[in-house]
C-alpha cells in the first residue's frame, strides 16, 4: 500500500524541535482529511507528543488519542500516537519518529520520517534512506532549516 516516503531533514539535534515539527504535519494531514499515526520510539517519547499536540499552536486544534488495546476510531482521532508495533494501524500517514524502518509501513500510503540534525539520527536516517532505495522507493528529501 506505501506509495511515497518523504525525508524531512531537520536543522536542529533539540528532540522537542523534532516533536513540534511531527505536530505541524500532522496538523496539515488532519487539515486535509488524513488520518495519522506518529510512531514514536519511547512511551516518554509518545505522552510528550500527547501534551505537545494540545499545546503546539493556540490557533489549532489536532483531535488525536495514544493507540492500543481498543479499536482505533478514526472518526474522533484522525491522528494516532504509539510506539508497539501492534499500535501501528493503517492509517494515510504514518509519521516516524523511529530509528529503524517501520516494521508496518506497508500499512500506509505516506510515510514521512523525521531525522534531526544529530550525527546519530543522521546516520540512522541513512540507513533507512538506503533501505528504501532497495526496495525500489526512491524517497523525496526536504530540508528544514
Amino acid at each position: 500500500m506505501m506509495e511515497q516516503v518523504d525525508f524531512y531533514i531537520l536543522g536542529s539535534a533539540d528532540p522537542m524541535d523534532k516533536l513540534r515539527f511531527a505536530c505541524r504535519v500532522s496538523q496539515k494531514a488532519y487539515n486535509q482529511g488524513l488520518t495519522v499515526h506518529l510512531q514514536t520510539e519511547t512511551n516518554q517519547q509518545s505522552t510528550r507528543l500527547d501534551a505537545l499536540l494540545w499545546t503546539f499552536s493556540q490557533c489549532s486544534f489536532v483531535p488525536h488519542a495514544m493507540a492500543g488495546g481498543t479499536a482505533v476510531d478514526w472518526d474522533n482521532f484522525p491522528v494516532q500516537i504509539g510506539n508497539a508495533l501492534d499500535d501501528n494501524p493503517e492509517a494515510d500517514v504514518l509519521i516516524s519518529l523511529v530509528e529503524r524502518v517501520p516494521e508496518t509501513r506497508s500499512r500506509c500510503r505516506r510515510i514521512v520520517d523525521l531525522v534531526a540534525a544529530s550525527p546519530p539520527e543522521k546516520a540512522a536516517g541513512r540507513k533507512r534512506f538506503r533501505y528504501y532505495l532497495e526496495q525500489g522507493i526512491k524517497p523525496d528529501t526536504h530540508h528544514i532549516a
